[in-house]
């Protein structure tokens, strides 16, 4: 008797296939190695992509993603993956629509990761290392995470690093930035002027998982000057974005 059903192991077959193939491969390489038809080799594959597992390339090609050889199938790295799949064209629309840098972030203890970034074309633009971890207080990223936390988790933010003056325009004072987050909650968007780095806006909203929690916080970074000559186009289209993210992974938009 054989206790395997066929599109379960089809599925295994070619992950485990990619994940031996660090450069990737095409359709038809896929298609030849497991001795499947282009057909239906080509619907797994859009399935895989579609939820995060595989990732494709301008040339076509398909990959196991990154995060997964990361993490294993443990399950590590599949909330991000699917994530960072979903967010990917939402972002690189977003970045089109406004003209400026768009980053994903997620909450850790000592800050804000940047999972990707999308960055503007202009000549002057808003760009960092997302390597780097950026601080909750006086970022926008981090004010919408910890808006959206638990009220445990978001004091525990509030004192993950020292607040320190970065610029003028930091607000340290912990009541003040209680009332903030509190309103930025309410608003579901953080405005940030120049609190981080002099010259920068960071604008960001959240997005929601299917049980109502936060995934991640969407964020356009730019000029100061050049936000305050767009600020009302740049805003919604920012919280459509998020909204279009928040429905993609499940949850309806938020009004």
């Amino acid at each position: 008797m054989n206790d395997t059903v066929r599109s379960a192991a089809r599925v295994l077959d070619l992950l485990e296939h990619l994940a031996s193939r660090g450069e990737g491969a095409s359709l038809s390489e896929l298609a030849t190695a497991l001795a499947l038809p282009k057909s239906s080799t080509l619907m797994l594959l859009r399935t895989l992509t579609a939820r995060g597992y595989v990732t494709r390339d301008t040339a076509d090609r398909y990959a196991l993603n990154e995060l997964f050889r990361q993490h294993g199938f443990g399950w590590g790295g599949q909330h991000q993956a699917r994530l960072l799949a979903h967010a990917r064209p939402i972002m690189e629309q977003l970045c089109e629509e406004v003209g400026e840098t768009v980053l994903l972030g997620l909450a850790e203890s000592d800050g804000v990761r940047s999972l990707c970034k999308v960055v503007s074309q202009q000549m002057l633009r808003y760009d960092f290392d997302i390597a780097t971890r950026s601080p909750f207080y006086c970022t926008a990223m981090g004010r919408v995470l910890m808006a959206f936390a638990p009220p445990d988790e978001a004091e525990a933010m509030l004192g993950a690093v020292p607040r320190t003056q970065q610029t003028p325009s930091t607000v340290t004072d912990l009541a003040t930035l209680r009332r903030i987050v509190a309103r930025v909650r309410e608003e579901k968007i953080a405005i940030v002027e120049e609190e981080w780095v002099l010259g920068g806006t960071g604008v960001a909203v959240p997005v929601f998982l299917p049980g109502g929690g936060i995934a991640a916080a969407l964020d356009v970074g730019c000029v100061t000057q050049r936000f305050l000559a767009k600020r009302d186009h740049l805003t919604a289209r920012l919280r459509a974005a998020g909204q279009r993210l928040t429905q993609a992974l499940g949850s309806p938009a938020s009004g």
